[in-house]
């Protein structure tokens, strides 16, 4: 072959495979187009705020090779880090991590923490009684016999978080979602940290928890982040209340979210119903409140503004769903404590932020007898050792000695009015029928008259009634409320802070309830009793189109049945033995202190004794008086 031979076939090969690479389809490779599919998506997220799949076709991906997936992989990496940045601000880096749970713990309460949130997961309450068990249990642990201690809330529907603001953004940072290093560890103490963007820029939260103590000291330290977050700072917690007594219904009475103003007496949601309420702020502390248990957040520098929420839940598991929001400072150090304690008035008073309150002694009149009469001899009977029955008994016996000259004293005016009845028949009868103004008057005169003649106090009976009733009331909110009362039995009761139960009927019925009471029955028949015996010595007074207040009497005691049959077996207990007792009283004094002849020649006497008419008196034949010269 020649040279110009050889030179003619390059020249034509050349000439082919140019024309071979100019026909070459022009598309983009694989990769490229993953690429462009992430750019496309990236150039419109400022237009679109809805979250959307950054991820190429599925098809795209199967034709990657490893360098073209390599590369795939860093854009989307990297596209999915500028997410964070701007969801996330200076926190991005604290977004991701592994979950961990850490353990504080002394005699009183065991804390589990999670570092995602670094927030308290549980609270259980590990106090040991004199025999080396829980001394706080569930109901259904109590009556099985199992040893495990009450748990006040769960991870899943509890929730404890740090909501702040990016100073470039406007979503809020939730601390729930960001994982914290745990940077300090005791026996008393954990410390946990996010960071933002370096090690020395941090959110830090630290808890301390001393030996003996129901509370756990909660800081919260801004270091160096005051620039880098707005000023708006709350604080998120909430949780539903697990039920721990006998029914969840019965909790649910006494279940709310309860707090305090400084300077003001404690306030509270409703306890029957989904409640909600704006407070304004200078709160001294907020409290989640079971029927014995709590979890109280509380400061002595003050809560900001809040807004506080309780809903009824339905169901055994679960009371209430608490919520709190509270906006709390957002520089330097704050200052904060978690309690998690039981509802003992001594211990809750030990705090000196007025938490006691919470416990629903009744009102100024009643909290102040249950707290300075009641309270006090039921805790010195406590220290005798005796069963919760018998020191029961004992002051039901105390409370009746104390009072018995008020009941002597009603007694005396009922005999003495029994004594004068057959005269006020007689006035009865004389203007039976007539219902003008001047009769009634003239009826109300010589009443009166008589009333002034015989030396009888128509309101002496009332007035020793009405002295004890505050003693009666304080009782019904004392025992209910007594944390010495659960899970101590007596007799069949197997606890005295709930009912007792001698027979379950498997079906509800209306009002009544799905159980039959012997403690309830036992009161409302001793009440029943004592109506009746009584009956014969009360003279109550009958207004035409007023119901007869003999058949009230007699109603009470079956509205009582149906009222305490779900109630306390302790309180049903006090009022039996304290009805006994007074039925017991009430023939002594009948027949050792009372003698209805000496009353009557007493009243005989004092009827001849001129007795000047009283201001009230003369003020009746006044108006008499006048009403009969204008009919005239």
């Amino acid at each position: 072959m020649d040279k110009n031979t050889t030179t003619g076939l390059i020249l034509i090969g050349a000439v082919v495979l140019a024309f071979m690479f100019l026909n070459k389809p022009q598309e983009q490779s694989v990769a490229n187009r993953a690429v462009t599919e992430i750019n496309d998506i990236s150039s419109t997220k400022s237009e679109v705020k809805n979250s959307v799949d950054i991820s190429p076709k599925e098809s795209s991906l199967n034709d990657l090779d490893s360098a073209d997936m390599i590369i795939y992989q860093k854009l989307k990496d990297q596209q999915e880090q500028e997410e964070l940045i701007e969801r996330y601000g200076v926190f991005f880096g604290s977004v991701s991590g592994e979950e961990e749970n850490y353990i504080l713990e002394n005699d009183k309460i065991k804390l589990s923490f999670s570092n995602k949130g670094a927030r308290i997961i549980n609270a259980e309450m590990v106090e040991l009684d004199e025999d080396g068990l829980f001394k706080y249990r569930t109901y259904q642990d109590f009556i099985d016999n199992e040893n495990n201690p009450i748990s006040l809330f769960e991870e899943k529907t509890s929730r404890m978080s740090l909501s702040l603001v990016d100073a470039e953004k406007v979503v809020p940072i939730e601390s729930e979602d960001l994982f914290f290093k745990l940077t300090k560890q005791n026996d008393s103490l954990l410390v946990f940290r996010a960071f933002a963007g370096s090690d020395d820029k941090y959110l830090e939260f630290s808890y301390r928890l001393s030996e003996g103590n129901y509370d756990v000291d909660f800081e919260i330290n801004y270091h160096k982040i005051e620039n880098d977050i707005k000023s708006d700072v709350d604080l998120k917690w909430s949780m539903n209340g697990l039920s721990t007594e006998k029914i969840a219904s019965d909790e649910r009475i006494i279940t709310t979210i309860m707090y305090r103003n400084f300077g003001n007496s404690r306030d509270y949601l409703s306890e029957t119903s989904d409640d909600e309420e704006v407070l304004d702020g200078n709160l001294n502390w907020i409290a989640f409140k079971q029927k014995f248990f709590s979890c109280i957040l509380l400061s002595e520098e003050g809560i900001g503004k809040s807004k506080v929420s309780c809903k009824v839940l339905e169901g055994e598991r679960y009371t209430d769903s608490y919520a709190s929001k509270s906006s709390v400072p957002s520089l330097g150090k704050v200052s904060l404590k978690f309690l998690f304690i039981p509802n003992d008035y001594d211990l809750l008073e030990t705090y000196d932020s007025e938490i006691e309150d919470i416990i629903n002694l009744g009102g100024s009149v009643f909290a102040w007898v249950n707290r300075y009469m009641i309270d006090p001899v039921f805790k010195y009977l406590m220290t005798t050792g005796l069963s919760l029955g018998l020191i029961i008994l004992l002051l039901t016996i105390i409370v009746k000695i104390v009072i018995m000259p008020l009941t002597y004293k009603n007694y005396m005016s009922t005999a003495k009015t029994k004594v004068i009845k057959p005269e006020m028949s007689k006035i009865t009868a004389k203007y039976e029928g007539k219902t003008d103004r001047n009769a009634a008057m003239k009826k109300q005169q010589e009443t009166m008259a008589l009333y002034k003649q015989t030396g009888v106090n128509p309101m002496a009976g009332c007035i020793p009634m009405v002295i004890q009733m505050p003693i009666l009331f304080a009782v019904f909110r004392y025992f209910p409320a007594s944390l010495d009362l659960r899970h101590k039995g007596f007799l069949w009761a197997e606890d005295l802070s709930s009912y007792d139960s001698i027979l379950d009927f498997g079906f509800s019925i209306p009002l009544y309830g799905d159980h039959i009471s012997l403690f309830a029955l036992l009161m409302a028949g001793s009440t029943l009793i004592y109506t009746i015996t009584n009956s014969n010595q009360m003279t109550p007074a009958t207004q035409p189109g007023m119901p007869n207040m003999k058949v009230i009497m007699y109603l009470m005691p079956i509205m009582l049945l149906f009222w305490f049959n779900t109630y306390s077996s302790g309180l049903s207990f006090y009022y039996f033995c304290g009805n006994l007792m007074n039925i017991g009283i009430m023939w002594g004094i009948k027949k050792y202190l009372i003698d209805e002849n000496k009353i009557r020649l007493q009243i005989e006497s004092n009827k001849k004794k001129k007795k000047k008419k009283s201001r009230f008196q003369q003020r009746l034949e006044e108006v008499s008086k006048q009403q009969q010269k204008k009919r005239r």
